[in-house]
């Protein structure tokens, strides 16, 4: 892998160690070298713009839910030649995870429930240069939210209430609001990205 730490193997073994070594093993420090800058995480909650607002995010979840863990269950992923340069590979990856955490201090979530809650998560990340330069992230709210004995609708308009209101709320994203990032791909003709876009299309039918 030209480019990154000669410690990773690959890029399962890149995505899954930096998740590890964000979230389990506390180390913060190297938030600033994971992210790229000028980083965007989409989501349906947000987009998220450049790695100092995505390291915000990131610890102001690990202060709500301090012994938050994410053991990966996959990785795919791609070479990506069109932003392979001289001195570093480009890769595409999408990963599977598993999340255990306990909800034990206010936040995003609202007032500390102390329930223990587990969901699914993916993360689809563009990466080059030892780092994640783009990503795009899907998390089970709604199963995070039911699992604290909340009524998903009232929590929704309880969120848009603390953060002032519909017209000052974060907004949802949308193609309206979405801004251009460093990956500017529209896919490839790999194999196993075709099959899994053949799902979701059946499955969304």
């Amino acid at each position: 892998m030209r480019g990154f730490d000669p410690k990773w193997r690959d890029v399962p073994h890149f995505i899954i160690g930096i998740t590890r070594e964000i979230w389990e093993d506390r180390e913060i420090g190297s938030l600033r070298h994971r992210y790229a800058p000028g980083l965007i995480v989409r989501s349906p909650a947000s987009v998220v713009v450049d790695n100092s607002n995505v390291i915000a995010a990131t610890m102001a979840t690990l202060a709500e839910f301090p012994d938050r863990e994410l053991p990966g269950e996959d990785v795919i992923w791609c070479d990506d030649p069109a932003r392979t340069t001289d001195a570093t590979e480009a890769f595409l990856s999408s990963h599977r995870l598993n999340c255990w955490a306990t909800h034990t201090r206010p936040g995003l979530y609202g007032a500390p429930t102390g329930k223990r809650v587990a969901y699914r998560i993916i993360a689809d990340c563009a990466i080059r240069d030892d780092a994640v330069y783009d990503e795009w992230l899907v998390r089970d709210q709604a199963a995070i939210v039911k699992q604290m004995g909340v009524d998903v609708i009232d929590w929704t308009r309880d969120l848009i209430a603390r953060e002032g209101g519909p017209e000052t709320c974060v907004k949802p994203m949308t193609p309206e609001n979405d801004v251009a990032g460093p990956y500017d791909g529209r896919g490839n003709d790999n194999e196993w990205g075709a099959r899994a876009a053949e799902i979701l299309s059946r499955i969304m039918a």
